[in-house]
C-alpha cells in the first residue's frame, strides 16, 4: 500500500504538469535531444520521478509469479496424492480426497465445467517425476500406500502414465468420477478447440468470469484517472485486452487456488483505486481551501 499510494501520488503530479510537457513537446518538437533535456529539468523542478508509478507494478509482477509457482507446484502434490492414494484404497469415496471450497469441488483443480474434479491423465503427466518420488514417499510413511515410487528419470514416469494411471483412469473404478455429460464429451469450435463438460465437474466457472470482470473495472478506473495523450491511451487499451486474456486464461486453465488469488487480488486493487482517489480528493479540497484563505 505504501509504494501503491506514492505511485499514485506520482502518476497525478505527472497529470498534473502535462500541460507544461505538452508545451516542451511541441516547442521542442524537432530536437529531441533539448526535449528529453527540458523535460528533465522540469521533472526536477516539481519533483516528479517519471518511473515512480513502475516499481509496484514490477514488485505486484514478482509476487504475482512467485503466487503461481507456489500454488502450481503445491496443487501437484495434492493431484499425486489423491490420485496415489485412491489408486492404492479404491474402496474410499474419492469425495473425501479432494479439497473443496464453496462451489468448487476441488481448489486444486480449475474452477470449470470443462475440468474434471479428480485428477485426469493430462494434469497427472504434467507433474515432474520428482514430486511423485517425495510425494509417494510422505504417503507411504504415513500408511497410506504399501509401496513409495522411485522413479530415476521423467521417461520411468512416462512409462508408469501409459502401464498403471492411464489404465487405472479408464477402468470402471475411476473413470465415472471423470465421465462426460452424454453427447457432450467432444465438442469443438471451429476445428480449434475441443473440451467436454463433465457430468461432475469441479465448477460453475465464476472466478474466470470474475477475474475477467475484476481486470477490466480495475484498469478502467486507473485509465480514467490518469490523463495522457492519444498514443498512451491506445496502449492502455491495448494492455486491458493484453491483462483481460491473461486473467481469462490464467484461471480456466490452471487450479482455482491461484484463480481465488487472482480474483482477490484485483478486489483489493480495485478497493484501495477508490480509497486512494477520494484520499486524493480531499486533499485537493484543503490545498483549494488553504488557497482561498491564502496559506
Amino acid at each position: 500500500m505504501p509504494l501503491n499510494l506514492k505511485s499514485r501520488r506520482s502518476t497525478m503530479r505527472m497529470t498534473t504538469i502535462q500541460p507544461k510537457a505538452a508545451a516542451l513537446q511541441e516547442k521542442y518538437k524537432d530536437d529531441q535531444e533539448k526535449l528529453n533535456q527540458k523535460l528533465q529539468e522540469l521533472y526536477r523542478k516539481e519533483g516528479i520521478n517519471p518511473m515512480g508509478s513502475c516499481l509496484p507494478m514490477l514488485i505486484s509482477m514478482v509476487i504475482l509469479f512467485a503466487m503461481f509457482y507456489a500454488l502450481r507446484t503445491f496443487a501437484n502434490e495434492q493431484l499425486v496424492s489423491q490420485f496415489l492414494t485412491f489408486y492404492h484404497n479404491p474402496e474410499i469415496d474419492p469425495h473425501t480426497l479432494v479439497e473443496p471450497f464453496l462451489w468448487i469441488k476441488n481448489l486444486w483443480m480449475p474452477d470449470s465445467p470443462f475440468a474434471t474434479y479428480m485428477p485426469d491423465v493430462q494434469s497427472l503427466r504434467l507433474v515432474d517425476y520428482k514430486v511423485w518420488n517425495d510425494v509417494s514417499a510422505k504417503l507411504f510413511a504415513d500408511g497410506v500406500i504399501p509401496q513409495a515410487l522411485s522413479f530415476a528419470s521423467a521417461s520411468d514416469l512416462t512409462t508408469y502414465i501409459t502401464d498403471v494411471v492411464t489404465p487405472f483412469i479408464g477402468s470402471a473404478t475411476y473413470a465415472p468420477y471423470i465421465a462426460p455429460v452424454a453427447g457432450l464429451g467432444n465438442l469443438n469450435i471451429l476445428g480449434l478447440i475441443r473440451f467436454s463438460i463433465y457430468q461432475e465437474g469441479n465448477g460453475w466457472f465464476l472466478l474466470p468470469i470474475l477475474s475477467v470482470v475484476s481486470q477490466i473495472f480495475m484498469q478502467k478506473l486507473t485509465m480514467n484517472n490518469t490523463a495522457m495523450d492519444p498514443s498512451q491511451a491506445g496502449s492502455q487499451k491495448m494492455m486491458i485486452y493484453v491483462m483481460t486474456f491473461m486473467s481469462l486464461y490464467f484461471c480456466a486453465s490452471y487450479n482455482s487456488a491461484f484463480a481465488l488469488y487472482w480474483v482477490v487480488s484485483n478486489i483489493y486493487a480495485i478497493v484501495e483505486q477508490i480509497c486512494f482517489n477520494k484520499y486524493f480528493e480531499q486533499q485537493d479540497r484543503k490545498a483549494a481551501k488553504a488557497e482561498e484563505v491564502g496559506i
